[in-house]
């Protein structure tokens, strides 16, 4: 092992001791979860001042919300390592402090709840474009999005207590995989029977069926870099929660702080990043956005 390397290492146990000894990681994930929120509550108010179909905003509203839910266990994670004098300001495991599994369980079900919305968003433009005429004119499908909703983080829920509380954590993390692969696999095929809809319907069908098929494909399309991007991000964490629940004996203890700071910011950093990259590539969102934030005099770009 050559001197650099060593150094590295020497470097992360000294910065480890001393985030253990004084309240670093909990304050910087205090104040990064509070940045991280404000794109998203952004995405949330232009949401309800954009035209979109009922059925959408609903979806894209408590994706949100699960995104927002992922910060606020963040906090209560780091707030819970503050409180807990015995080791310090740091987690030595996911046993540690003692609140921590049941919080772990509540960032497993908003965590997998907005992928289950991510998918249902994928699974709502592919509808709105098989009968746009009738779509285009109904109201909410309530009863279709309160079933959904209650799935999404019943599921959530399952996939926390099989992880944390059940101890099946690679059974878990597999079950994400497929979520997220199965939301890209479906928005991929959203995107070309939208567009083949719209050509299908131009020139022939009506105004209103062919600006609901153009909005989905727009959606569709706008969603689909967002989704890459999610799954990039959630990749990395992934990947971290990988190699610990399959090597845990030996990560255990400061160690685990190092992975656990890891596999958080990436999460956070996914909830801001995909939030705002939908608002800059769907063209009437981000003119609310725009709108929203008192920038009128920028909107006519989104008209380009």
């Amino acid at each position: 092992m050559n001197y650099e390397m060593l150094r590295m290492i020497s470097d992360v146990d000294a910065f480890l001791d001393y985030a253990a000894l004084h309240p670093v990681l909990p304050p910087f994930f205090f104040c990064f979860t509070s940045l991280c929120s404000i794109p998203i509550i952004i995405l949330f108010i232009a949401t309800q001042k954009c035209a979109l179909h009922l059925n959408c905003r609903y979806l894209i509203s408590f994706w949100c919300v699960s995104l927002l839910g992922v910060l606020v266990n963040i906090v209560m994670l780091n707030t819970a390592t503050m409180n807990y004098e015995k080791y310090g300001y740091i987690p030595r495991g996911i046993l540690e402090p003692p609140l921590r599994p049941p919080f772990l369980a509540v960032h497993s079900m908003v965590y997998a709840s907005s992928s289950c919305f991510e998918m249902f968003i994928a699974f709502e433009r592919i509808l709105s474009a098989m009968k746009p005429d009738s779509y285009h004119e109904s109201s909410a499908y309530w009863r279709m999005l309160i079933s959904l909703t209650i799935f999404a983080y019943t599921l959530g829920t399952c996939i926390g207590y099989t992880i944390y509380i059940a101890g099946h954590h690679i059974l878990g993390v597999i079950i994400y995989n497929v979520i997220d692969i199965s939301t890209l696999v479906i928005n991929t095929f959203g995107i070309r029977y939208c567009k083949a809809r719209y050509l299908q319907l131009y020139g022939n069908g009506s105004l209103n069926a062919r600006y609901q098929v153009y909005e989905a494909y727009e959606m569709a399309k706008a969603m689909h870099p967002v989704y890459w991007i999610s799954f990039c991000l959630k990749g990395i964490a992934i990947i971290i929660a990988y190699v610990y629940f399959l090597l845990m004996d030996f990560f255990n203890g400061s160690l685990y702080a190092l992975m656990d700071f890891g596999y958080f910011t990436a999460h956070a950093f996914n909830c801001a990043f995909s939030s705002a990259v939908l608002m800059y590539l769907h063209k009437s969102l981000r003119k609310s956005t725009l709108t929203l934030l008192g920038l009128k005099k920028l909107t006519y770009l989104v008209q380009n």
